[in-house]
This record gives C-alpha cells, sequence and structure tokens, in this order.
C-alpha cells in the first residue's frame, strides 16, 4: 500500500540499533550541524546496511530517549515511515534558534521540523509530529518564537500537518508562579529547593496602556542577596516585546524574589499605568523545587501548551483545574501510567491512521476526533 502519511520525531537522537529495526525512514535531519539525508527516488528509504553514513549524523543517543521513542512507535506499527531529527546537541542541550541583532544566525529545532514538512510534502505524505520532550523556558502563551514558527505549518485551516507534544508528568508540583504588581507596590515570591536550580521570570506589560514603570527585582537564598536585577537593563524579545530573566540560585534552602515597581521619572502618568503581569518558572532544579504563594495550577510543559498543538497526558495527572473539560489542555488524556514521552507513538499512530483516511484534517479536526475517542 502507498505510504501516505509519515512520522516526524524530533528527540534527542537515535541508537543504532533503533535505526536497524526502522524500516522506512524517509530522511534524517541533525539540528546542531544542520545536515540533512534523504532516500532517493530509486530508494526511497535509508537503511542502516545501505546508508551507515548518511544515518551517522543521527545515530547518538546520549539520553537513550529518541531511541525508546522510535521503538515504541515501531511496537504500535512498525510499517510507518518516519523522518528522524536529531535536535539536542553534543552537550545533551535541545538546540534552539539563536538571534543576534535582531537576526536568526542559527537554526533550531523548529525550523528543523519546516523542514521535515517540507520533505514530507515533496513525497506527497501528510505528516504527524511527535515531540516527546517539553519544558519551561518561554512565555506560555503561544507568543514565543517557536510557536510562532510551528504556526506557519500546522494550525487551523492548515491541513495534513499534526503536531503532539507531551504534557509533562502532571505531578502537580507549584513550577509555576504567576501575579501582577502595579507601580509603586512590591511583591514577594517564596520558593523553596533542595539544591541549585533554574529560574525564569517573565514580565508582560498592558499594550493597551503606556509603558509608566520600570521594575526591580532582587533574589535571596537563606536571607542572602545572590542577584539583582532591573528591567531597563533587558531588551524585550523581538516576537512578543517581554522581558525575561534567567536566575541561576546555587544551593539549597529558602529563596525569596522580591520585585518592586516605580514610577519612571518620579511621574505617575496621571494614574494611567500599564498592568504587569509576572510569570516564573522553574526551569531545571538537581533537586526539587517548588513555589510557595502565587502559585497556578497551570503545569503543561511546551511546546504542549501552543495552541496550535495537541498535548497529550495521562488521566492520572494532575495538569489544570479545567483539564477535564471541552478544550481544555491537556486535550487528550490517555490511561495508564509510565513515562507520557514513551506513550505519545500510540496517539501519533492514531492520528497517522485519521491522516491516512482523510489528509485534509487540520488540527482542530484531529483534535475532536482525538477528544471523542478519549471519551469513548
Amino acid at each position: 500500500m502507498r505510504d501516505k502519511t509519515a512520522v516526524i520525531i524530533i528527540d534527542t537522537g537515535f541508537s543504532r540499533s533503533s535505526l536497524q529495526a526502522a524500516g522506512k525512514i524517509i530522511a534524517a535531519l541533525d539540528v546542531d550541524t544542520c545536515r540533512v539525508a534523504t532516500g532517493t527516488e530509486d530508494s526511497p528509504y535509508l537503511t542502516m546496511e545501505r546508508n551507515a553514513d548518511e544515518l551517522g549524523i543521527v545515530a547518538r543517543d546520549d539520553l537513550n530517549h529518541g531511541s525508546l521513542v522510535l521503538q515504541s512507535l515501531l511496537g504500535v506499527n512498525p510499517d510507518l515511515p518516519v523522518v528522524l531529527v536529531r535536535a539536542y546537541n553534543q552537550n545533551v542541550r535541545l538546540v534552539r534558534t539563536v538571534f543576534a541583532h535582531g537576526r536568526q544566525v542559527k537554526p533550531g529545532w523548529t525550523e528543523a521540523y519546516r523542514t521535515a514538512v517540507a520533505i514530507c510534502r515533496e513525497r506527497g505524505l501528510a505528516s504527524v509530529a511527535n515531540l516527546s520532550f517539553g519544558g519551561y523556558t518561554h512565555a506560555m502563551d503561544g507568543t514565543g518564537w517557536e510557536s510562532h514558527s510551528l504556526a506557519q505549518e500546522t494550525g487551523a485551516g492548515k491541513p495534513g500537518h499534526i503536531v503532539l507534544a507531551g504534557a509533562a508528568a502532571g505531578s502537580g508540583a507549584a513550577i509555576h508562579a504567576s501575579w501582577s504588581t502595579h507601580p509603586g507596590e512590591t511583591t514577594e515570591l517564596r520558593a523553596v529547593q533542595g539544591g541549585p536550580t533554574m529560574y525564569n521570570l517573565w514580565c508582560a506589560a498592558d499594550a493597551a496602556a503606556p509603558e509608566s514603570s520600570d521594575w526591580a527585582m532582587e533574589v535571596f537564598l537563606n536571607g542572602h542577596l545572590i542577584s539583582r536585577e532591573m528591567s531597563d537593563h533587558l531588551a524585550p524579545n523581538l516576537w512578543n516585546n517581554r522581558k525575561q530573566v534567567s536566575i541561576n540560585v546555587p544551593g539549597a534552602g529558602q529563596v525569596l524574589f522580591r520585585v518592586s515597581r516605580f514610577f519612571k521619572d518620579g511621574s505617575d502618568f496621571g494614574g494611567v499605568h500599564s498592568n504587569y503581569r509576572f510569570d516564573g518558572w522553574v526551569v531545571q532544579s538537581e533537586a526539587d523545587a517548588v513555589f510557595l504563594d502565587h502559585k497556578d495550577v497551570m503545569s503543561i510543559a511546551e511546546p504542549a501548551i501552543f495552541p496550535h498543538v495537541i498535548a497529550v497526558g495521562l488521566k492520572s495527572g494532575e495538569y489544570a483545574e479545567n483539564q477535564n473539560e471541552p478544550g481544555a489542555k491537556p486535550e487528550v488524556l490517555i490511561d495508564g501510567a509510565g513515562p507520557i514521552s514513551f506513550r505519545l507513538p500510540e496517539v501519533a499512530a492514531q492520528v497517522a491512521q485519521m491522516l491516512n483516511e482523510d489528509p485534509a484534517l487540520d488540527v482542530v479536526a484531529v483534535r475532536d476526533k482525538l477528544s471523542n475517542k478519549n471519551a469513548a
């Protein structure tokens, strides 16, 4: 039977044994080196027997993660054609788009996704992308660069190319905090950590009101000042005009973030001022780290949180208060336990079958079909 849909797996890499087991590799991409290998008209599939050198660009998986994802997919449907994207670098870090002076200087994993979609289109194939990774690094509201980049290929009214992503563990841990601080006010945010932790702080102003104040943030560990940040030292991001700062807090103990806003030039601008929303995320921790106040129950990782990406979680997980309501994220909740990373291929295979039957489906239609199936 002619292939109709390919699964794009974007992950940490792929072991040689997992590549050996894959019978229909259409293409392989390494994001870090920007290398691409594809089959030919005469030999449409890459194999380790014939194309060991070409497949070598993705044949490394220090975390043994992408290998298990690929094996999980082959266990569900070994006949699915795949495009394999190694999106992690030699330091086992996800390769993200790099900008300098307002210009893109190095592509990231989302650009690799767009290349993979283009390869599928050239073959006349629909696609479903399996993103079994996630984190808390951006604005988390769909306005970041990676969300914008994915939306060029998938979304409402864009048929045939669907993206699935894991919604994370759903542990219910307080790793997200959000609040508003008005000019002349100070807000204190407390956290506790068992070891060195990285936090991301985002600030978004209300676009309907003028910029009327700056803000400052002091960070304390066990009562000792370890960092001070000023908003006027931070450049807004090009794609959403938000300011972001990452804070590394060493050691263990009580952490205090003190955020203060103050009027520019001593003026209150006639009482008209922006409503600033602040978001804090625990991004990476060597031991458990959680916020103690201003906790936000939404704990769905990106890219699953993006509006045009279908988030998949576990029915046993705790993601958001409204997670069981129609239209809420995660849109798909599946039975069972274990890391969602290795369950996601089950859903990818379902979506591939949907697109085989109707390649005109867009993300809205696929989401509805999955939600109805999930509720059954």
